[in-house]
């Protein structure tokens, strides 16, 4: 059996540090951060096989990749996926359910509790692996002898290292007939919402969701088992536990009930009617600490048996077959032998003809972000059950060879002597993989999107900017007094042979990006496209030498796409998001898909002492819009709110969050596992603004019924509340309008247009249909930004997703007389241009400039008429490019198109 640990993805600007396990037919993956999807296809691992995700802890950091990769699992048929996490992951995974929908995978969820246990039973166990979970609080809480729990909550999550037991039921009458009512719509009452739950009926709910998202999935109530030295806890009343279960069951639901329950944001998704309460606010997260607890693990691999000594065996006078595989299985045996020619009874025990097992190789994975963990951590080991992993003793290493110690660190942990004096306390013979953003240098992850960006570069520079890197770290991990001597930095492509002692190999990843990019010598490219780049460069400099240069208002409003793919991410392209600079007044970002802060930071550097750094792009974005609940187009946006807490100073003005109620209520669940800025007293956090509020139509009147009904009534959704603050928005950017346009698409989606006062203005289509309305609402638009998904061979496959070709995209810019067009939103079908993009016009029709957006190209928009002489290069370079990384057009198409169907929304 040949088993082993490695990085998928390293702490960098892209990703956070992703750990798999791997056997030869399963696979485990510890923590999944934003872009660990493209990241599998960057690095050409998969993850087939996977057997099980475990978080250390649920915030940003640690989860934001989960959705996407959940949906890709499931169009890959994986049919079974063992979840775990800390508190908070049942919360986590259920505010997923207005856009996760997948009927043929199986999850089971598993809760870690938020207090050590005294009798540590396995998290997860298989015939792979037994899984221990170590909750880690900081300093004031870790000093706590007892946890305080919320007055109307009760706990029924998997104690760390242990099944707990269930607490005493804290429910008063009226929060058990909520629980019913909240279910069960039949029962003649109006129907309580689901954020009244608490306790174990609000974690019932959220079960019921998971299932209602993933119908393969039976979540089981956990197994009660109680600490060893408490005492019995007693059982629900049979008629209590009855009317739970009565509650759970499908129930019918009357035709006016269903008007005003109709999942407006899954139409013609063809799913089962889903209860009443799904579409509203899921039960508060309650804590039981003042601050959720980060999750270590501790990972016992199998122990390898010895070698059968097949002469040893034969001496003794065991026969081959049956007998022998007893012994194999631990078993001892009885055999009939000749002995002095008398015929006797031998026993034969295991360790006769077997040799010595291996020792059960060990991983530990910490999760410590401040130096406030330190003490938990080490009273957590100071356990007799713990102690022995770290335990020097010949006997204790037979029984748990640690072989690896995944360390995943904050700001100033590993410098810290206590820290250190940890690390100390483990084998001579463990290696320390450490992830320390102090200590780690900062290459980019995509590197076959860099290479293609840096050929680009060579046309030009200002519009295709290389992406910001770092190959050096701050601090160097040597000079740290008293480290142990076999400590590493967690890179890509690191294994540990987790049945020998040997020190980490690092796989060689294929990755030209950096090895030209830090090359004294010129980039060298062919000689087909350096004469399209010379030809390209020469032509533009011959327009401007003609001195017929028109310049639109608005020329030097940049328009950056940041990820210009359809659905799901590839090599090449990430998923959906484009930024508007509007020089002296803000930003607005349209959409927010998974990764959008990573592509933010290859953009513009994340060293704050340089001008105009991420950190300056962030606090200068005023607004955020989002179009629809598609999961490409919004999966990045809480990590943008959650980075943007981190702004020192905070930010002096409220970034405006324009969408739809579905997409305000999944941040605002997101928001009580971890601050996203929502509400924030100083009035400079996350402002909502309804899109239905302001349609260019209706502005200040919600639909009542039907798809376009905004869903809900909370205090937020308040349509004059919207209106004030799209005013509010629209002084502080000095827009004259910002209007939502309806457009066609399979679930309720909202284009954009808003007009600055200066008299230019942007149209953004969104996911869509050649609409009509879109047209009319964007007349005269000195740019339309409008998606593209399929080719024009594609016309039908568009129109059953919903989508626009690029004719019919280009057809409607000219309709509506948009001076420029941009078209984005590529399908992942077309790794390159499809040859449609270069069509002209014919005669008489009208003529605007039209532009392909490419991740991190750099548009002004006066500068736009560029493209046109560029295409033909920019075809033959990303040709090369794709050529020149080893991927045939074919292999890239094969490596999307299995679940295509589906994941194109």
């Amino acid at each position: 059996m040949i088993w082993s640990t490695s990085v998928l993805t390293p702490l960098s600007s892209d990703t956070e540090p992703t750990i798999i396990v791997t056997f030869d037919r399963a696979k485990y993956i510890f923590n999944i951060g934003e872009n660990t999807n493209r990241a599998f296809l960057q690095s050409d691992s998969n993850w087939k096989r996977t057997k099980g995700l475990f978080f250390t802890d649920i915030g940003t950091k640690r989860c934001t990749g989960l959705p996407g990769l959940l949906m890709t699992f499931a169009d890959a048929t994986i049919p079974r996926l063992h979840i775990v996490g800390p508190p908070g992951l049942l919360h986590l995974m259920s505010s997923m359910r207005m856009y996760i929908y997948r009927d043929s995978l199986n999850i089971s969820p598993v809760e870690s509790s938020c207090t050590p246990s005294r009798s540590p039973e396995p998290l997860f166990k298989d015939e792979n692996i037994t899984v221990y979970g170590i909750p880690i609080l900081p300093l004031f809480e870790s000093q706590e002898t007892t946890v305080h729990s919320h007055p109307e909550s009760s706990v029924d999550t998997i104690e760390a290292g242990q099944k707990r037991k269930r607490e005493t039921s804290p429910y008063l009458p009226g929060k058990r007939q909520a629980l019913d009512s909240a279910l069960s719509p039949s029962s003649g009452q109006s129907p309580d919402p689901p954020a009244l739950l608490r306790g174990e009926a609000a974690d019932d709910w959220r079960r019921r969701m998971i299932e209602l998202m993933f119908p393969g999935t039976i979540v089981k109530p956990k197994k009660v088992l109680r600490d060893r030295d408490s005492p019995p806890t007693p059982r629900p009343r049979k008629k209590d536990r009855n009317s739970q279960m009565d509650a759970l069951a499908p129930r019918s639901v009357s035709p006016k009930s269903a008007e005003a329950s109709e999942n407006i944001e899954t139409f013609r998704r063809g799913r089962p009617r889903l209860p009443l309460g799904y579409h509203t606010q899921l039960p508060e997260f309650v804590r039981h600490t003042p601050a959720s607890p980060t999750l270590a693990y501790v990972v016992v691999g199998p122990r390898v048996r010895g070698k059968f000594n097949a002469k040893a065996a034969e001496e003794l006078g065991v026969p081959s077959g049956p007998l022998r595989a007893q012994l194999t299985r631990g078993h001892s045996i009885t055999v009939k032998v000749m002995v002095d020619g008398e015929m006797v009874e031998r026993v034969v025990r295991p360790e006769d003809c077997i040799g010595e097992s291996e020792s059960p190789g060990v991983i530990v994975i910490l999760d410590i972000p401040t130096v406030k963990h330190i003490p938990a951590l080490t009273a957590a080991f100071e356990d007799p059950f713990y102690a022995r992993f770290r335990s020097h003793r010949p006997e204790d290493f037979k029984d748990n060879a640690v072989r690896s110690v995944f360390h995943l660190l904050g700001k100033d942990v590993l410098e810290d002597p206590r820290y250190i004096e940890f690390m100390n306390g483990f084998s001579s013979n463990t290696h320390h993989i450490i992830s320390s953003r102090e200590h780690s240098p900062d290459p980019v992850t995509f590197t076959s999107s860099a290479l293609s960006q840096l050929r680009m570069n060579q046309l030009d520079p200002e519009i295709f900017p290389i992406p910001h890197y770092s190959l050096t770290s701050k601090r160097d991990l040597k000079l740290i007094p008293n480290i142990p001597q076999n400590s590493s930095i967690l890179t890509a492509g690191l294994e540990v042979n987790m049945r020998t002692s040997n020190p980490p190999t690092i796989r060689e990843l294929n990755d030209s990006f950096h090895k030209l990019v830090t090359s004294d010598k010129p980039i060298v490219l062919s000689q087909e496209t350096s004469k399209l780049f010379s030809q390209a460069k020469r032509n533009v400099q011959e327009h401007i030498a003609r001195g017929k240069l028109h310049v639109p208002t608005g020329s030097d409003v940049k328009v950056i796409p940041l990820g210009t793919g359809s659905a799901i991410p590839t090599k090449y392209r990430n998923v959906s998001s484009t930024l508007i600079q509007i020089p002296n007044w803000g930003n607005i970002l349209l959409d927010a898909g998974e990764g959008t802060w990573g592509q933010l930071v290859r953009q513009f550097g994340i060293d704050d002492g340089t001008e105009n750094n991420v950190w300056d792009v962030l606090r200068d974005i005023k607004c955020i819009y989002v179009s629809h609940i598609h999961g490409d187009h919004h999966m990045g946006l809480a990590q943008l709110l959650a980075k943007r807490r981190e702004l020192n100073p905070p930010p002096s003005s409220p970034l405006y969050l324009v969408t739809i109620r579905s997409v305000h209520l999944y941040v605002r669940e997101l928001s009580e596992i971890q601050n996203l800025g929502l509400d924030d007293p100083s009035g400079n956090g996350v402002i909502p603004i309804l899109s239905e509020s302001i349609h260019w139509k209706n502005a200040g009147v919600y639909q009542t019924h039907g798809m376009w009904q905004i869903g809900g009534s909370e205090p937020w959704t308040d349509v004059n509340l919207s209106l004030k603050n799209a005013a509010a928005l629209c002084k502080v950017l000095g827009l004259e309008r910002f209007n939502t346009v309806d457009v066609r698409h399979r679930t309720r989606c909202y284009g954009a247009v808003f007009k600055h006062t200066d008299g230019w203005s942007v149209v953004f289509s969104a996911d869509t249909e050649p609409s009509s309305s879109l047209t009319y609402a964007g007349k005269e638009a000195t740019l339309l930004v409008h998606e593209a998904t399929m080719a024009d061979d594609q016309e039908q496959l568009a129109a059953q997703k919903a989508h626009s070709t690029f004719g019919q995209a280009l057809d409607i810019g000219r309709r509506m007389r948009a001076e420029h067009i941009l078209l984005t939103h590529f399908s992942a079908r077309y790794p390159r241009m499809p040859p449609s993009a270069l069509r002209r016009p014919q005669n008489g029709d009208f003529r605007p400039i039209v532009a392909l957006a490419f991740d991190h190209a750099n548009f002004k928009i006066g500068d736009m008429w560029k493209t046109s002489y560029y295409l033909k290069a920019l075809e033959q370079s990303f040709r090369e490019t794709v050529a020149e990384e080893g991927d045939e057009e074919e292999e890239v198409e094969a490596n999307v198109m299995a679940g295509m169907d589906i994941a194109v929304d």
